[in-house]
């Protein structure tokens, strides 16, 4: 519950206001959420820094954003996707474009964990999987998942350089670093 004098301390008395920092706000979203991500950029400044998983990025993201933003690609790519080549142009902070090697759209997501689970039940070829799932390990997409956002948003928002993105890594040498 607020405390009315706290509407002119400028302090929020609530149960989360120690748990929230709202001078590092981190935003990302796969698919269509990143490209929402780039969008919610464009308008609010309190978002430092956006990261988006194989998003179409719509023609209508143009706006300039001088603030860090990451970009993990499998089927809407720069190269593939101009919308995203679009996008990419008007990134005026630190960016960085990743790949992982034989990752789908659907690979950075659960995707990758749920469907093969009843593929064979359902008469799902290996085929029709990998057109799901793409041909990277589950595993390693997780895992993928986990440790690329951390670590930009440990770097952009905490200011803890794990290193992880200063180039290719032997932990994940799936992942490419697109130029």
């Amino acid at each position: 519950m607020e405390d009315p004098g706290s509407r002119h301390s400028g302090r929020c008395t609530s149960p989360l206001g120690g748990a929230l920092d709202v001078h590092r706000i981190g935003m990302f979203g796969c698919s269509k959420g990143g490209t929402a991500t780039a969008l919610v950029m464009s308008e609010d400044r309190r978002v430092r820094a956006g990261l988006s998983l194989d998003a179409p990025m719509q023609p209508t993201v143009t706006t300039e954003l001088d603030r860090p933003f990451l970009l993990v690609t499998a089927e809407f790519g720069r190269a593939e996707e101009p919308s995203v080549a679009e996008f990419w142009s008007h990134l005026r902070g630190w960016r960085l474009n990743l790949r992982a090697e034989g990752a789908v759209h659907g690979s950075y997501g659960d995707y990758q964990v749920l469907i093969p689970q009843p593929a064979g039940a359902v008469g799902m070829s290996e085929e029709e999987l990998r057109e799901w799932t793409g041909t990277l390990d589950p595993a390693r997409a997780v895992r993928i998942q986990q440790a690329y956002p951390l670590a930009f948003f440990d770097l952009h928002l905490r200011n803890r350089n794990g290193h992880l993105l200063d180039g290719p890594s032997a932990a994940f040498p799936e992942v490419e670093f697109l130029p």
